[in-house]
């Protein structure tokens, strides 16, 4: 009889899955360097929780948004102004969100879109244009 076909439930059959081999690769690194007189010192787990991701992704895009606030916006005439205020415009966008877009205050957008009755969207609308 082959020793894979033996009835002796004791006797243990080599495993030759990957975590096994790791495992015993890393248990003779271990017994060698124990026997080369080093020390081990068990650390216990940090407190997680076991499904918890070990990182996390920002839902901002946070490169861009800093480098948008830490560039000065340049200064745009009020006929360039409300030409791109129009563009906004049409694509959907609220006032607010078109100001912050274009870097301008609100204010000056608010007067420039009244003063030309642009046609911005009335209140909140998530994300504006996908532009």
């Amino acid at each position: 009889m082959l020793i894979h076909h033996s009835a002796d439930p004791d006797l243990e059959l080599p495993s030759y899955t990957a975590r096994d081999r790791d495992r015993e690769r890393l248990g003779k690194a271990l017994a060698e360097f124990l026997a080369k007189g080093g020390q081990v010192v068990e650390v216990k787990p940090t407190e997680r929780a076991p499904s918890g991701p070990s990182f996390v992704i920002s839902a901002q895009r946070e490169e861009l948004r800093l480098q948008a606030e830490s560039e000065p916006a340049a200064e745009v005439s009020d006929e360039d102004l409300v030409r791109l205020l129009r563009a906004r415009a049409l694509l959907g966008d609220t006032l607010r969100t078109a100001s912050k877009r274009l870097q301008q205050p609100l204010q000056r957008c608010h007067d420039l879109a009244r003063s030309h009755r642009l046609p911005f969207k009335a209140g909140y609308v998530k994300g504006g244009s996908r532009i």
